[in-house]
């Protein structure tokens, strides 16, 4: 468990025959191999719609914001991890209601704290401020936040070594090696990956920390996640805690969408079904620790159903929407008080309220909304006046993706999709036959959530499909309506331009 004081003691032995084995001199060529933040021009998402409102969540979202200090640019007291939690809460309510409200809370926390990096002595605490900045990106596209991620990322990789065979310390004293830093590094990584044009390293730290942590040991044998490895390296049999679950949840579907690797969201899909029937009492989630979860644990059941819903997301499934659904009616019927408090147990009775309730709850409620609605309408041409377009409003397989003069049709009309896909009348845009060379064309299909189907947009307008490393390209700078689009080395080329609905 996170709790600082408590389990310094408990696995402070953890390890420690094999720390002395690792000297500042490996973590010193590590951090030299990670990437500085560069400034550099960065992939910026799709505006995103919001989902329906709530009066709950806006309630909820109110009384949070009521512990904010403009001085230390916290929510929620003095809390340092919880309070990144909490800002990546809030902004989740924004992305998904539209309310701009408290958006001041974003660079009130950067600029009030940006001078330490956001870094300290526990990985995990870098990795929720990382994560925090890569969502601030999300949405404000003000790159100075992508930057502090990749700060951060980097400093946390200056933690891996082979210890165990790979895999990241919990902390600078290099006790124990547990899941929460992984997962968080795992996240991140692939996330910058997804933002960052080019990139090749956070792609592969990404890959090396899910290798290593799938088969670390740390998921047993019944899909859910211990808290860490004994000093043997073995699943350590700690407690089975909410945000352990969420986090990988979360991760795996961010580098699902770096890869294109639809298998990675089968595996989330099946930790996802384990953990929502092992917290269950009633149909209402339960950390093990309650009713008495000290200062960190009410934080834990909110990251865990934010993972749930990003993986949601990203694998298409309305699956768990009874069950996000059912959190937040338990809470607006049991776990609410006349202040619009929120309490430690959603099933009831209110208890305990505190700034971690209020945000862990809070998110309950913002997911059970669902995702925010998918941006939907036309992607045009850099060669003006034309469109991309579903030849004939077909729905067969291999249907031509052409250019076309733009014309409103619903031939035209894409779906910009949280996985990465690009689809319209029920179908995906998809590289034939998942082909990589210079001119493989571009068609309708089924959608799988295989590599083909996979499209990055970049700062400069360009459509990259990171499986093939190539851009949706018309080939030719052609302006005849009716030619089939294809991939092509990125060149910038007005051709290679595209702006997302």
């Amino acid at each position: 468990m996170v709790w600082k004081k408590i389990r310094s003691l408990t696995v402070a032995l953890t390890l420690a025959a094999s720390v002395a084995a690792f000297g500042a001199g490996s973590t010193a060529a590590a951090r030299a191999l990670a990437p500085a933040a560069t400034g550099s021009a960065a992939i910026k998402p799709a505006p995103i719609k919001p989902a329906a409102t709530s009066p709950a969540a806006a309630s909820g979202a109110k009384v949070m914001m009521e512990s904010y200090d403009s001085t230390t640019g916290l929510i929620g007291g003095d809390g340092w991890w919880t309070s990144a939690v909490a800002l990546s809460t809030i902004m989740t309510y924004q992305q998904t209601t539209g309310d701009t409200s408290y958006s001041y809370a974003i660079s009130g926390a950067f600029n009030a704290n940006k001078g330490s990096n956001f870094e300290n002595s526990y990985m995990d605490d870098t990795g929720w401020w990382g994560l925090v900045w890569v969502q601030a990106y999300d949405v404000t596209g003000d790159t100075d936040y992508l930057n502090m991620a990749e700060t951060d990322a980097a400093y946390i990789h200056g933690y891996w070594d082979s210890t165990c065979g790979g895999g990241v310390w919990w902390s600078t004293a290099k006790s124990y090696k547990n899941a929460i830093p992984n997962e968080l590094f795992l996240a991140l990584t692939a996330a910058l990956h997804n933002r960052v044009p080019g990139d090749t390293t956070y792609l592969g730290w990404a890959n090396a920390e899910w290798n290593w942590f799938n088969g670390s040991g740390m998921i047993n044998g019944s899909h859910l996640v211990n808290d860490g490895l004994s000093s043997s390296c073995q699943n350590n049999g700690g407690t089975v805690w909410t945000y352990n679950q969420g986090v990988v949840l979360a991760g795996l579907a961010e580098l699902s969408r770096a890869t294109g690797n639809s298998g990675l969201l089968s595996t989330a899909e099946t930790l996802a079904n384990a953990s929502t029937a092992h917290f269950n009492q009633n149909g209402i989630v339960i950390e093990p620790c309650e009713p008495n979860c000290g200062s960190d644990g009410p934080s834990f059941k909110g990251v865990f159903v934010r993972g749930l819903r990003s993986l949601a997301t990203a694998a298409g499934t309305t699956a768990y929407d009874g069950y996000l659904q059912a959190q937040a009616n338990s809470i607006i019927a049991n776990d609410t008080n006349s202040s619009g408090q929120l309490g430690l147990s959603w099933a009831g009775p209110f208890q305990d309220p505190t700034s971690g309730t209020q945000a862990s709850a809070e998110a309950a409620l913002v997911v059970a909304l669902g995702a925010p609605a998918a941006p939907v309408g036309p992607i045009t041409s850099g060669l003006a006046g034309k469109c991309v377009d579903d030849n004939h409003q077909g729905t067969a397989n291999g249907t031509a993706i052409q250019l076309w003069t733009c014309n409103g049709s619903a031939a035209q009309q894409f779906t910009v999709n949280g996985n990465g896909s690009l689809s319209v009348l029920g179908k995906c845009v998809d590289v034939i036959s998942g082909g990589t060379a210079d001119g493989v064309k571009v068609q309708l299909y089924d959608c799988n959530g295989t590599g083909a189907q996979v499209w990055q947009a970049q700062s400069n307008g360009s459509l990259v499909n990171p499986q093939s490393g190539r851009c949706l390209d018309d080939p030719g700078s052609s302006t005849t309506d009716g030619t089939q689009l294809e991939i092509w080395d990125c060149n910038g080329g007005a051709n290679q331009k595209w702006a997302l609905p």
